[in-house]
């Protein structure tokens, strides 16, 4: 059964737009905090927001365009840290005459003369240039991109993965990945990005198999490749059309810290339908294309109490919490997922529960117990 409340956003077809205004700066408020608690023996705290389409700045069915949301977090920021003094935002999009209203939209904004750091709209070489002096001083920075859209935001996407390392947020519709794909030999950026074994596996592919869903599975997969090839921590998530076998669109992220990927990972729990064992399946309206037999699944926790069994050289005598932070990572399994496998693993003698302060066996396995592996 499903550990969090869900919500029901994607049980009506959603724009690009709109999928963006709902999570973005959800996330990107979560992202300021998880990256200033790693800061904060730091005296000059600094953090960077780029959104790479970021369209005209108009409201998206009557609520607040994602740069103007970003920027009322930037300047109503009331935590220990005060993100107007600490965050500078960049923008920009394909569109010029976007770009334009854009900036008309930022600089009317009630508070904008209150802003310690303006709004940068990257059309310009000088503010580019900007751009890079800060990235190349270690400055956190979240992306936000479509890798299939404009030169410019694939340029961005390819020095990050090479140089800079920024934390990726990525939205895309699976049409446009085809598209994209089908005609890769005229975009040098998008191709340098892939590498050409890739592509070539890609084409290869396709031209194996015709159906739409394997096709885009594995362009996606191909894109993670390039991520993790260079130690960026990756997830996806799938939304799907309602009651149709058709996807409308992939969330992607990638990061080098475990804490930006886990804070996503957390974000998209409330968005997730779950498998009947309480192992969600990170996509939207998708239950209804996988099977009912728990064995037919990457991720369960029939197959996690197994791959937890194995592992007391690794996670004997730690606390379950510590066990998840280091496991999750790259898997679908969220904390309550470990709470009933060490159950499960308990009941049949692998392993004890030991209470963190009295030392003594617990009788029931809880989110503080420490594991201590038998025969270990």
């Amino acid at each position: 059964m499903p550990t969090v409340d869900t919500n029901d956003f994607f049980t009506t077809q959603r724009s690009t737009s709109e999928i963006k205004s709902e999570l973005l700066n959800e996330y990107f408020r979560a992202w300021c905090s998880a990256m200033l608690s790693g800061q904060r023996y730091r005296s000059d705290h600094t953090l960077a927001f780029i959104d790479l389409q970021a369209g005209d700045g108009k409201q998206v069915d009557g609520k607040p365009a994602a740069p103007v949301k970003i920027l009322n977090s930037v300047f109503g920021s009331i935590d220990k840290f005060k993100l107007n003094k600490i965050v500078r935002t960049f923008f920009n999009d394909a569109k010029k005459a976007d770009v334009a209203r854009l900036k008309q939209q930022l600089e009317s904004l009630p508070y904008y003369d209150e802003l310690v750091h303006k709004p940068v709209i990257l059309n310009e070489e000088a503010n580019f240039s900007f751009l890079a002096r800060l990235l190349g001083n270690d400055t956190p920075t979240l992306l936000y991109t479509d890798p299939l859209d404009y030169s410019f935001s694939q340029q961005m996407l390819l020095q990050s993965v090479r140089r800079w390392g920024m934390d990726v947020f990525m939205l895309f519709s699976p049409a446009k990945m085809r598209t994209a794909m089908q005609h890769i030999e005229n975009n040098e950026l998008l191709a340098e990005l892939f590498g050409a074994e890739r592509v070539a596996a890609i084409q290869a592919f396709c031209e194996r198999y015709q159906d739409a869903m394997q096709r885009e599975d594995f362009m996606v997969d191909k894109l993670e490749e390039v991520f993790k090839e260079k130690d960026y921590k990756t997830f996806r998530f799938k939304i799907c059309l309602p009651k149709k076998n058709q996807t409308s669109h992939y969330l992607f992220f990638a990061s080098k810290t475990d804490v930006a990927y886990m804070k996503l990972k957390e974000l998209m729990l409330t968005y997730s339908d779950y498998q009947e064992d309480g192992v969600p399946l990170f996509g939207a309206n998708i239950k209804h294309q996988l099977s009912l037999f728990q064995e037919q699944y990457r991720y369960s926790v029939k197959n996690l109490v197994a791959d937890l069994a194995t592992k007391a050289g690794f996670y004997n005598n730690l606390p379950i919490d510590s066990i998840y932070r280091h496991h999750n990572i790259g898997t679908n399994y969220i904390r309550g997922n470990y709470q009933e496998a060490f159950e499960e693993l308990k009941k049949s003698g692998v392993v004890e529960a030991i209470n963190p302060v009295s030392r003594q066996p617990m009788r029931k396995v809880s989110f503080t117990s420490i594991i201590s592996y038998r025969n270990s």
